[in-house]
């Protein structure tokens, strides 16, 4: 009885050896059925990743192929652009300069004419007496002739320099009344002259271009 007990283990240890042997046997298959359904995958993979550098290699190969033509017209657009900059900041400054060189023009010549002016302005008074004395000469029956003659000299002079720094007299007499040029301190009604006209200077007035340097002093006519 012993025996047949014994052989029953006996039995079932080989069963159970066997059973785990298969399940060994099983698992080892299902591990080389998933290495081996893994191994297209990768493949695949290794695939897909072949072509893509693949493609980038010859994507780079033709961008560079391509680069100089592409680059050398790059660099020529951008030195268009800087020739561009250049030449209109060129024509800014050039413009500037221009004016420049006008408003300095502008401010000499306004500074010889305030000069002139001033220094014109103070020596009027004695143009008017040396006038005087003229006038005196010629209404005297006493005059020497020469010594005229000489004092008509020296104002002809004067006139020389006063027209060679653009100094002028102002026209007045029988000419219609200015306000910009002529100071009117008496006005008479008279219907043998127009309205506004200027009878009588009593005191000559100069200019230098547009700028009064003294008004004339004047008597205007006003007719009805």
């Amino acid at each position: 009885m012993l025996d047949m007990e014994n052989k029953d283990l006996k039995s079932e240890e080989v069963n159970s050896s066997e059973a785990q042997t298969s399940e060994e046997t099983n698992s080892e298959g299902k591990n080389e059925n998933m290495q081996h359904s893994q191994e297209p995958q990768e493949d695949a993979a290794k695939t897909l990743e072949n072509d893509r550098l693949n493609k980038n290699s010859e994507d780079e190969v033709e961008s560079q192929q391509e680069d100089p033509v592409e680059t050398l017209k790059k660099q020529l657009e951008e030195k268009e652009r800087e020739v561009e900059e250049y030449k209109s900041l060129c024509q800014r400054i050039a413009a500037d300069f221009d004016n420049y060189k006008k408003r300095i023009a502008k401010d000499k010549e306004n500074m010889y004419y305030e000069v002139v002016a001033d220094v014109v302005g103070k020596l009027l008074p004695i143009v008017d007496n040396f006038e005087r004395a003229i006038d005196s000469a010629k209404s005297s029956k006493d005059t020497n002739d020469e010594l005229l003659k000489g004092l008509e000299m020296i104002k002809k002079q004067i006139d020389d320099i006063f027209s060679k720094l653009g100094v002028e007299p102002i026209e007045a007499l029988n000419k219609e009344f200015d306000p910009y040029l002529h100071n009117a301190i008496m006005h008479v009604e008279d219907e043998r002259y127009g309205k506004n006209i200027v009878i009588e200077e009593f005191q000559k007035g100069y200019k230098i271009k547009d700028r009064v340097i003294r008004y004339s002093l004047v008597k205007v006519a006003n007719a009805n």
